[in-house]
């Protein structure tokens, strides 16, 4: 490691979204705190007019999915960056990005080469694409100096599964992958948010609200979301499904689920956007049924909201949340189950307050956004730290 006063740090995602929505606190965190910060993911044109002061942006020819004609280019490109810039910290998340900078990073020497772990891709697959994901995850694993995954569950997950070491994995204090800025996510301003967001959207006052933000697609459980909603809204007039998100994978929702989605007065759809703390507020239940998630940062979001919340029990959700006492978890892909779950909880008035006031308090207590990227600043620096005195041969890499 050079002699400097300077320490670098390079984060690269496939997408500007990543970098935007999850990196970005820290990244302003370290700048304020000495470091000197690059940004590498796809081009965009317009995303050099949203980044932080300070950051130098390198867009790259990334994409999203597979690109078999891509990766050549993509690591070459990234080892001669590295080479010529010599950073001290490489970090890297989303499945891509991970594998084309964990590969560059090690060939090209970077003393620490951090992967953020933020969801584990072939979960979500059966037969030869598990398989072959598998393999790709293991790679990524094991050109990482460390890897950092956003949830205690899922660091377990994989250390059984043997994608790494326990020596070499971390969670970052209780998980996530920025933690929650509560004056941004303010449940003292919920109360004339619902209000006033409700009547934007066409919800009245004593409507029951399901609400999901996310890309509406098949492995974020939405096919047994909008089935369980269906299965007991013809019962229940008053119950309404709030979805927040985009539809670029809508197609993977089946069709009969689709066409209710698109004709039900009972559905009520918004566009991705902002201000998803006042969308929230609208909220009376959250579900995020997902079958494969690193965390869940719109878990803890919503339950910073009060809000009580309904989740599948796998790696990382089941982080998010106090079972039986801030929300449910239920098995992923069980439809009847999570119907169930959803319909307890609309029909029970005085639990949603209690499961909305503990999960307030639990998100405040354990995933506060300033104590989280203090702590991010304490585990870069000791891992400079560490790293310096192996170069000085006073302790074991």
């Amino acid at each position: 490691m050079r002699s400097h006063v300077t320490k670098r740090i390079c984060f690269i995602t496939t997408l500007p979204v990543t970098l935007k929505a999850f990196v970005r606190p820290q990244t302003e965190f370290l700048l304020q705190n000495g470091w000197d910060v690059t940004w590498i993911c796809a081009e965009d044109t317009d995303f050099s007019k949203d980044i932080p002061n300070g950051v130098r942006y390198i867009p790259l020819k990334f994409k999203r999915g597979l690109d078999f004609f891509g990766i050549p280019g993509a690591i070459f490109a990234l080892n001669n960056l590295f080479k010529n810039e010599h950073f001290d910290v490489v970090q890297y998340s989303t499945p891509n990005a991970a594998f084309y900078a964990s590969t560059a990073a090690r060939l090209a020497g970077v003393p620490i080469r951090i992967y953020a772990q933020w969801g584990i891709r072939y979960v979500g697959f059966d037969g030869i694409a598990r398989f072959v994901f598998k393999l790709l995850e293991r790679w990524c694993c094991t050109c990482s100096t460390v890897v950092e995954p956003d949830s205690l569950s899922n660091l377990e997950f994989s250390i059984q599964e043997n994608l790494y070491p326990g020596k070499k994995g971390r969670v970052i204090w209780n998980g996530s992958a920025c933690g929650i800025d509560l004056a941004r996510f303010d449940r003292a301003r919920k109360r004339s948010w619902r209000d006033g967001y409700r009547q934007k959207i066409g919800i009245e006052s004593n409507h029951l609200v399901v609400g999901f933000v996310g890309s509406i697609r098949k492995d974020k459980g939405c096919n047994e979301l909008i089935a369980a909603c269906r299965s007991f809204f013809g019962d229940m007039p008053e119950a309404r499904l709030l979805l927040i998100g985009d539809k670029n994978f809508f197609y993977t929702i089946k069709k009969d689920l689709r066409d209710w989605v698109e004709t039900s007065h009972q559905v009520v759809y918004v566009f991705p956007n902002k201000e998803i703390p006042q969308y929230m507020s609208c909220m009376d239940v959250f579900s995020l049924p997902s079958y494969r998630e690193g965390f869940g940062m719109v878990i803890i979001e919503a339950e910073a909201m009060g809000v009580p919340v309904a989740v599948s029990d796998v790696p990382g959700p089941i982080d998010a949340i106090l079972p039986g006492k801030t929300g449910v978890a239920v098995p992923v892909k069980d439809t009847e189950a999570l119907a169930a779950a959803l319909k307890m909880l609309l029909g029970d008035k005085e639990k949603r307050e209690v499961f909305g006031e503990n999960a307030a308090k639990f998100v405040r207590e354990n995933f506060e956004q300033k104590e989280f990227l203090h702590r991010v600043l304490q585990d870069k620096e000791r891992l400079l730290a560490e790293y310096q005195l192996y170069v000085e041969g006073k302790s074991e890499k």
